[in-house]
């Protein structure tokens, strides 16, 4: 009976125990919000929803959603671009001090107002309409982004404002492409750049 009892506090100090080491070490967690985006996967400008069902000890995965405008070119009049993409997103901050620091609120409390960075990367994919000619075009890209998301951790709600500038590689059967030629003989680079507040 007692070597069974210690078996089970045992087991229930495991269990605490892994629990605490998977405690979310970011302090910048939101559930949705809003991304403006130009260029990246739009692919000229967009606004998006975006949304975080799944979060790690030091991770997230999120998934967008969106609606984009494209300026009429070629022949083509102005359209509309419908972008959807899914990310995962690795924190690069400093853990073992930002555990430190949320360890140890009798000593020091934690800021107010604060940055944390992380890696995105995924797949994404925009369907353009030209309704003026009826012309439809796809595009596959891969993201790999840099993002800094600032809390603003004052009452009632914690703020997030996100700012990312990203690498959109697109997807052809022969492999990815950094940039496309024009017409002009200049070269377009797959690249983009966005702002988000939480909602």
């Amino acid at each position: 009976m007692i070597k069974n009892k210690s078996i089970f506090i045992g087991l229930l100090f495991l269990l605490f125990a892994s629990a605490a080491h998977a405690q979310i070490m970011y302090r910048s967690r939101y559930k949705s919000a809003l991304l403006l985006e130009g260029f990246g996967l739009s692919p000229i400008m967009s606004v998006n929803y975006e949304a975080v069902p799944l979060r790690y000890h030091k991770s997230y995965i999120s998934g967008r959603v969106g609606l984009g405008y494209m300026p009429a070119s070629l022949g083509n009049g102005a359209g509309i671009s419908f972008p959807v993409g899914v990310s995962y997103n690795f924190m690069l901050n400093n853990l073992k001090a930002i555990r430190s620091r949320m360890m140890n609120k009798c000593k020091s409390m934690p800021a107010k107002v604060a940055m944390e960075y992380f890696v995105e990367m995924g797949p994404g994919y925009s369907h353009v309409i030209y309704p003026s000619t009826n012309t439809n075009r796809n595009y596959f890209n891969a993201l790999l982004a840099l993002k800094g998301q600032m809390f603003i951790d004052i009452p009632p709600k914690l703020r997030v404002i996100t700012f990312k500038v990203s690498v959109n590689p697109r997807v052809y059967k022969d492999g990815l492409k950094f940039y496309e030629k024009t017409i002009y003989g200049g070269k377009n680079f797959f690249g983009g750049f966005a702002i988000g507040f939480s909602i």
